[in-house]
């Protein structure tokens, strides 16, 4: 079978598919009406139309190097790494102040100071992950807002999530208020949404948290899940579909 894309058969066709790692990753399972989820080697009888997915995790924790800067100390969070049940995405960028170049890393560390907020990691634009605050510590990046009608978790989710930022630009329509008319103008086209190696480093950076502190797929949120009426990140340009988890 094909790494990626549609191939025709014809109805009844029992097909063999076979799941084969690039270096790093190893077979996790499959998505989708095979014989065996669990074996690389399985088989599909094709008797409609049908999509199939084999699903890879990395054999190896990400590599992740401290942000510029050095890492930033935050009041523990009250049990520890025990606190940890979610994991929030959000984007950020110095498209305000910088249209042209707005993904200066530190630029990004003066904007956390500047604003007196602060992300554990964050993804730049080649899928480095630098690293801001220790996972077991607080660091300011949800604020207000409410999540799955749980008390606990309005205006609070910080000690209980992982913050990561991507480093990105949403739409024209998103960014309107964000940065202003004028700096909104003055992004490239490419500056917009997020790139493919960022895409793999947050894949591999989420298996790793996610079997490190037990976090269930459906804890991975948005900030503008959590705050839908003033947050916009990581927006209509983040691709889901380009995560396998």
């Amino acid at each position: 079978m094909q790494p990626q894309g549609t191939n025709s058969f014809a109805q009844g066709t029992l097909v063999e598919l076979k799941a084969l790692a690039a270096q790093g990753w190893e077979f996790s399972k499959w998505e989708g009406s095979v014989a065996e989820t669990y074996s690389p080697e399985t088989t599909v009888i094709l008797d409609s139309g049908q999509t199939i997915k084999a699903i890879f995790i990395p054999t190896s924790e990400p590599v992740i190097v401290e942000a510029p800067g050095g890492i930033i100390s935050r009041p523990r969070r009250s049990s520890g790494k025990t606190d940890i049940k979610y994991i929030m995405l959000h984007a950020i960028s110095d498209a305000a102040a910088n249209p042209s170049a707005p993904y200066n890393m530190w630029r990004i560390k003066a904007i956390f100071d500047d604003y007196g907020v602060e992300s554990h990691y964050v993804i730049d634009r080649e899928g480095v992950i630098y690293q801001f605050v220790k996972d077991d510590s607080i660091a300011r990046h949800a604020g207000a807002g409410s999540w799955n009608n749980d008390p606990k978790l309005t205006n609070a989710m910080n000690r209980y999530a992982i913050g990561i930022e991507l480093l990105g630009v949403g739409t024209r329509a998103e960014m309107k208020d964000v940065i202003g008319a004028f700096a909104n103008t003055q992004i490239k086209a490419d500056d917009r949404g997020y790139t493919q190696e960022q895409y793999l480093a947050l894949e591999h950076l989420l298996h790793h948290l996610t079997e490190l502190y037990e976090i269930p797929r459906e804890n991975i949120i948005t900030h503008q899940a959590y705050d839908p009426g003033r947050k916009w990140d990581p927006g209509a340009l983040f691709d889901w579909n380009k995560i396998n988890l």
